[in-house]
């Protein structure tokens, strides 16, 4: 929250100064002069009033506003005014919100405060697109003692927000309790027995057991030699390649598909941190972008990193990418790419370096679906031109099948998924893919 003076008056003429002229005028009727006498009367009343509204040390603002929203959260922001005139004062408030923030209810909001009093008006905004901005000026309108005129007044402001992603789903992934589910389903935790790690069970000793092992109190109690049996230790790296070139600008339900796969990145990282794997970052388009070796990095640090993420109209270079990657990741790790596939030639550096890929690393590259292609190659062709765009989208499709296929013949994972549906589908296959790290 930031506060400064704020600036000049400028008056504006209320109703009641309208209503008044408006009874006013059938006076000239009686006259020029008895008409122009009581305007200018009325105007004289117009500037005192403006006068005698608040000065600037008798009526101040101020904003609190959250620093951080996850996209599609909603958050409150107030408006907080101090009258210190021995006065009541009427007012209409409203601010200026960035594009990332849609405002919920009106957009002015009336209110009165009292002599040495203050007031809070309380609004809440929705996080529609994700990114930095900043809320901008405040503006007021604070009416004359008599009621004649308004004077409007701005004071400059600027009270930065980021607007995250997915951190919302992560929240409510965890309330629906997604890892349960998925055990449900048949993935169940990644474990084995051996030396080290956290106790799992006990169990009765058998030749060739460690004799370190040994439990001497479970031992005396159950009247047999008992061992320990541990779930060994299986921290693994996963790194997290985010493609931020054109194929992920394109919109889907309102929302650009980097956000689908910012999010699933996200809910995956959740998910690898309370395995206890160390998570890192890769984003590139054109060129590489930014990287966070694999670390136990938090949530909110790595929503922060995800949330200046920008999608631009470039083509992704996967040959930088991946020379970048071999570079800076020595140690086997889950290799998990977030993009889409074409086909085998439009995405030929892209297939070629996830299969050459595979000799160090596992490679699970998450394929985004595109609907709206997909809906055009099921549509009833009605004309000529409907058949054409409906035989180009099938072959698109097949060659992206193709392709898809030619990179699990190789030992590269693939979760094939609609963009909304891709942050089940990745935690699936990371589950998966820890019996193979």
């Amino acid at each position: 929250m930031h506060h400064h003076p704020i600036p000049a008056l400028i008056p504006l003429p209320s109703k009641r100064f309208l209503l008044l002229l408006a009874v006013l005028s059938p006076l000239f009727l009686l006259g020029a002069a008895p008409a122009l006498a009581v305007d200018a009367l009325l105007l004289l009343a117009a500037v005192a009033d403006a006068l005698l509204a608040p000065r600037r040390r008798d009526l101040r603002v101020e904003r609190h506003s959250p620093a951080r929203l996850s996209l599609g959260a909603t958050g409150e922001v107030e408006l907080v005014v101090s009258n210190a005139t021995d006065r009541s004062l009427r007012l209409r408030a409203t601010d200026d919100l960035p594009p990332l923030l849609a405002r919920e209810g009106v957009d002015t909001y009336e209110l009165t405060v009292g002599p040495r009093h203050r007031e809070t008006v309380r609004y809440r905004v929705r996080a529609a697109e994700r990114g930095d901005a900043s809320l901008g000026d405040l503006h007021l309108r604070v009416s004359g003692p008599l009621g004649l005129v308004w004077v409007q007044r701005r004071e400059r402001r600027s009270d930065p927000v980021r607007v995250q992603p997915g951190v919302l789903e992560v929240r409510r992934y965890r309330l629906l309790g997604l890892r349960n589910r998925l055990h449900e389903a048949g993935i169940r935790n990644v474990r084995q027995r051996g030396e080290g790690g956290s106790f799992e069970s006990l169990r009765e000793y058998v030749r060739g057991d460690d004799p370190r092992t040994l439990d001497w109190k479970a031992s005396a109690r159950r009247g047999t030699l008992t061992v320990r049996q541990y779930e060994a230790e299986r921290r693994q790296n996963v790194l997290l390649a985010i493609d931020a070139g054109r194929l992920m600008t394109q919109r889907i339900d309102g929302r650009e598909r980097i956000d689908h796969a910012l999010s699933a990145a996200l809910l995956l990282a959740d998910v690898a941190a309370q395995h206890g794997d160390r998570v890192g970052l890769l984003v590139f388009a054109d060129r590489v972008e930014q990287y966070l070796p694999p670390a136990r990095v938090s949530l909110s640090r790595l929503a922060d990193a995800l949330g200046s993420v920008q999608a631009r109209m470039v083509e992704p270079n996967y040959p930088a990418a991946f020379t970048y990657l071999a570079k800076q990741l020595r140690r086997r790790s889950l290799l998990v790419i977030f993009t889409d596939v074409i086909d085998a030639a439009a995405s030929g550096a892209l297939v070629s370096h996830l299969i050459r890929s595979a000799g160090r690393h596992l490679p699970l590259a998450v394929a985004l679906r595109n609907p709206e292609l997909e809906a055009v190659a099921s549509a009833p062709a009605a004309d000529e031109p409907a058949v054409f765009r409906r035989a180009a989208a099938e072959e698109l499709l097949q060659a992206r099948a193709a392709a898809l296929t030619a990179m699990q013949r190789a030992g590269v994972l693939v979760a094939d998924a609609r963009p909304q549906d891709a942050a089940p589908a990745v935690v699936n296959r990371y589950l998966e893919a820890k019996r193979f790290l």
